[in-house]
């Protein structure tokens, strides 16, 4: 049964969707389009990782920054991409101008800014909140890998990666079709805390699934809040680049 939202007036009120938009079937089809296409994804990034750039195991192992693992991680996201783009609009039913996918403007600028101040903060709270209870701080992936070279280009090119191609297909996916397809049977809090939560977790970091739940719920708000995609992109770019300017200071 679609449930009808009591949430306020929003551009992503199911209310104004067409009837089969993001219906379950369609949106099961699409997750399962997506699990093969981030599947293919990985097999290309193990490809282009350790065949073409002769990255080592070890050197992954050892969360090292290499040209292999950055352009790896961007080539990765190409077959996710190419399924989001062509499946979103058939399954909700709208373009992808109307799911929120616009141009920049003063508003969605402003909007995606103070997004990623209020994530920040949340991210930090959460993580503050952790230490307090467990003694462990939360540590991620990319933060490790960040710091471990010096080499400016190398660290110019993960600095792309992460405050351009990430926030650009993890919105699509996470935001565009996971908190969507929730909504249409969730209120809106549990949308977000589920596809949060599930964004927290895929970061492959448990000690840091916490603080980057709280990140993904602050993402579905800005998104629910403004009906822009963009404007999520904007916040995730612009909380990931603090993130990268913060490590470069402690770096130098």
């Amino acid at each position: 049964m679609e449930k009808l939202s009591t949430s306020p007036p929003s551009p992503l009120s199911p209310t104004l969707w067409a009837a089969d938009a993001f219906a379950w079937p369609r949106s099961l089809a699409v997750l399962v389009l997506l699990a093969v296409a981030l599947y293919a994804g990985l097999l290309l990034d193990s490809e282009v990782t350790y065949r073409v750039f002769g990255t080592t195991a070890q050197q992954v192992e050892n969360q090292q920054l290499t040209w292999g693992i950055t352009i790896g991680q961007c080539v990765s996201y190409l077959p996710v991409l190419a399924g989001a783009f062509g499946a979103l609009p058939w399954l909700a039913r709208r373009s992808l101008r109307e799911l929120g996918l616009r141009g920049l403007d003063a508003r969605t600028i402003g909007a995606g800014l103070l997004g990623a101040l209020a994530m920040y903060a949340v991210t930090i709270g959460l993580a503050d909140a952790e230490f307090g209870l467990t003694h462990r701080k939360p540590e991620e992936t990319a933060v490790a890998l960040f710091t471990s070279t010096h080499d400016p280009l190398l660290l110019a090119a993960f600095t792309l990666l992460a405050g351009v191609a990430a926030p650009f297909i993890e919105e699509f996916v996470y935001r565009g079709f996971l908190f969507n397809a929730l909504l249409r049977y969730l209120p809106v809090w549990a949308a977000a805390v589920v596809s949060g939560a599930l964004f927290g977790i895929s970061h492959g970091s448990t000690s840091a699934a916490l603080p980057l739940a709280g990140s993904g719920i602050v993402l579905a708000y800005v998104y629910h809040r403004t009906g822009s995609l963009t404007a999520a992109m904007v916040t995730h770019a612009a909380f990931n680049l603090i993130n990268v300017a913060l490590l470069s200071v402690i770096k130098s």
